[in-house]
């Protein structure tokens, strides 16, 4: 962790509209010139799952760079990875630092655009007047330069705070099942000169979350969605390109390896909150000078967890090369990274969470290496 941890993502963005002639930052992935490309992410599909399963997945498997991968930045979750995406930056420019961070005092949940108490874990009703994203985002430029831009979303979301901030720019198409999908993809490509397709297929993850990365339903959802990006390729003209990739990977954590915060007075002791995924969590002290807690947490996480204080996950890079003021205010005083197959879980105030089977966030390759998959149309 010498060198700054870079969104792969981030950098793919570049690259996609310097094939498109709509960007200005230097492309570090190299794509052929192209007036239509197809961006297809699927939600938690790591590279080394892809790998494992595909068998599963006969059509991406089948393309000749699948080899080709990328790191998702750090942390290693779908708000902070989304917003790499579409703004071209790294977490600590764009200022989702985390599944949840603090924000004028409170719990902000960037996916829910919601704010908590950070005591209580109850709802406020009020809405978070902080601007939560720093950059302008690289859609909203490409878009003022000429560029059509669509990104097709499940109804779920295709209206949420998070899209219309995050995704600014972009003309947003819902749909409210596959077949809906690929009618609305069919009836909206090629009608512009340059057109950037942005397509979300958010299952995958859910099901990892729920069932386990690799389990009975995660193979038979990653079979359906090969099959649908296939039909869209299909779809295509000979001259467009179509790019598959991922926001993170998906690990399972250990028994063994697992700490309940709401169990263990220990690290309760001066914690004025907590929060962010099991795997990657932000730590909010009553007194940040307070070297006593910091102790007493690097003694009871050894071997599992990296215990950082901001100011080190800071000179580390984690969050990029550039680390705005708002967004430094957000990191934990401590941030908690961990290793092999550890997680750190609140069984009293997230119970939900607790439950889940699969998890990222953090720095390991099953949770940081996404697939680069680049094809061209039928």
């Amino acid at each position: 962790m010498s060198q700054p941890i870079r969104s792969g993502l981030a950098s793919l963005m570049n690259s996609v509209l310097q094939s498109l002639g709509a960007g200005d930052n230097a492309a570090s992935i190299g794509l052929p010139r192209s007036k239509q490309v197809v961006l297809c992410l699927v939600d938690g599909l790591g590279a080394q799952l892809l790998d494992r399963y595909a068998h599963r997945a006969p059509y991406l498997s089948s393309q000749a760079n699948r080899g080709q991968v990328l790191r998702s930045g750090f942390p290693s979750t779908t708000a902070a990875s989304l917003a790499s995406l579409a703004t071209a930056e790294d977490s600590g420019s764009h200022g989702i630092v985390g599944a949840a961070f603090n924000v004028e005092g409170w719990q902000f949940n960037p996916l829910s655009w919601q704010l908590f108490d950070p005591r209580t874990g109850r709802l406020d009703a009020a809405a978070c007047t902080e601007e939560i994203v720093a950059s302008q985002s690289a859609w909203v430029k490409a878009a003022s330069d000429g560029l059509s831009i669509n990104a097709f979303l499940p109804v779920a979301i295709a209206g949420s705070a998070y899209t219309r901030t995050v995704f600014n720019g972009a003309k947003v198409i819902a749909f409210t099942d596959p077949d809906d999908l690929i009618a609305r993809f069919r009836s909206a490509s090629g009608c512009n000169d340059r057109q950037l397709t942005y397509v979300y297929f958010g299952e995958l993850d859910l099901c990892g979350h729920l069932h386990g990365p690799g389990s009975g339903k995660w193979q038979d959802t990653l079979e359906d969605i090969d099959q649908r990006i296939r039909i869209l390729r299909d779809q295509l003209a000979q001259d467009a390109l179509l790019i598959v990739t991922a926001d993170h990977g998906m690990t399972t954590i250990d028994e063994a390896r697992t700490f309940d915060f709401d169990l263990m007075p220990d690290l309760q002791r001066g914690v004025a909150s907590i929060c962010g995924d099991i795997r990657a969590r932000h730590v909010y002290l009553q007194d940040p000078a307070d070297a006593d807690a910091v102790k007493r947490w690097r003694d009871v996480l050894a071997g599992h967890f990296e215990v950082l204080t901001r100011e080190q996950a800071l000179v580390l890079g984690l969050f990029g090369k550039n680390v705005t003021d708002a967004a430094c205010k957000r990191i934990g005083d401590l941030l908690l990274v961990a290793r092999d197959n550890a997680g750190l879980i609140r069984s009293a105030r997230e119970p939900f969470q607790t439950s889940w089977r699969g998890h990222h966030g953090a720095l390991s390759d099953a949770e940081q290496l996404v697939p680069l998959i680049i094809a061209t149309g039928a």
